[in-house]
């Protein structure tokens, strides 16, 4: 028989606050069968009608998960949803904090995390990464509580989010060839003028007579993290021809954060060469915080992406079994 409205509908709430995979099924098939069964037995026949007086009076969809899960959970899969969205918005205003705390070289005290001290640009490198699974936790260990509390709590659901099901079932962008072209031909430009000059930082653009701007160790230093830098770029737009896996990106960006915090760790005492215009320092480590950010920010969505498709691969779809009986 084609199910009910109604009793699909309770269906899907309670899936709500069920765990994953085959056991959430199980336990939705039973309590459909309890339901229709029950339906049966005191109204005489299955109809549209007896199932909602039998729904009406088998309790909260969450009290009815939670007689199955026996307090399994740590966060009930109503909030896990949640989790990315507020640890998002929260790691947003973080972000934003320590970037203040940085370019006004002072310390901040900010609930929820208390206590911002003052970093310099190198240092961000490395604090992004600790900000955000700081708020994570944070995040989580409110609505741990909030599952705790037993109540039927209602979040609001932040709706500046990605869809998840669009970016697990999506397509990316093929790289081009014709790109692919033209990063060998720069990179290998850009060795050849290494090769020839000993530097990648210039003072003036005169090819017959070149002059850094750095000192020449600092000029074989740097000149040689920024292509790593640029040459594992290139080596992942590369692997991509071959595979579209979130995992390449993944992985770029921990090597080039890899690069840049021994580059950032093994700094030239006075790498600069006299230059009346402006402080160059300062403009360096300005670059150097801006291309740490954009690194580490791209390395932090490949990981939620990963995570959250893993996450949504463990768990089938509420109730596929029930629709394929409709």
């Amino acid at each position: 028989m084609q199910m009910s409205k109604r009793l699909e509908t309770y269906l899907e709430e309670i899936s709500r606050y069920l765990g994953t995979g085959q056991e959430k099924q199980e336990i939705l098939t039973e309590i459909k069968s309890h339901i229709l069964e029950k339906a049966g037995q005191e109204y005489a026949e299955v109809t549209e009608e007896s199932i909602e007086h039998v729904v009406e009076a088998y309790g909260s969809p969450r009290q009815v998960a939670e007689k199955y899960l026996e307090d399994s959970q740590i966060i009930a899969p109503a909030l896990k949803g949640h989790l990315l969205r507020y640890t998002t918005i929260l790691f947003a205003f973080h972000l934003g904090l320590i970037a203040l705390s940085s370019i006004l070289k002072t310390s901040m005290a900010v609930l929820p995390f208390l206590y911002i001290p003052e970093i310099d640009s190198f240092q961000t490198l490395f604090t992004i990464p600790m900000a955000f699974f700081f708020d994570l936790g944070l995040v989580g260990f409110i609505l741990y509580f909030v599952t705790q509390s037993r109540k039927d709590i209602r979040l609001p659901w932040p709706k500046l989010t990605l869809d998840w099901q669009k970016i697990r079932e999506r397509k990316r962008s093929k790289p081009k060839l014709f790109l692919l072209f033209l990063m060998l031909l720069g990179y290998g430009f850009l060795i050849w003028l290494y090769w020839r000059s000993g530097t990648l930082f210039f003072k003036t653009i005169d090819f017959q007579n070149p002059r850094s701007l750095l000192t020449p160790d600092a000029s074989t230093w740097y000149s040689l993290g920024l292509l790593g830098l640029l040459g594992i770029g290139i080596a992942a737009y590369t692997i991509k021809f071959f595979s579209l896996s979130e995992w390449v990106d993944l992985l770029r960006s921990a090597c080039q954060l890899a690069i840049l915090g021994i580059v950032i760790n093994r700094p030239i005492p006075n790498p600069f060469l006299d230059f009346t215009y402006l402080d160059l320092q300062i403009v360096a480590n300005a670059v150097i915080a801006v291309v740490a950010v954009f690194i580490s920010v791209d390395f932090l969505k490949s990981l939620v992406i990963l995570g959250t498709k893993a996450l949504k691969e463990k768990s089938s779809t509420p109730y596929e079994g029930f629709k394929k009986e409709r």
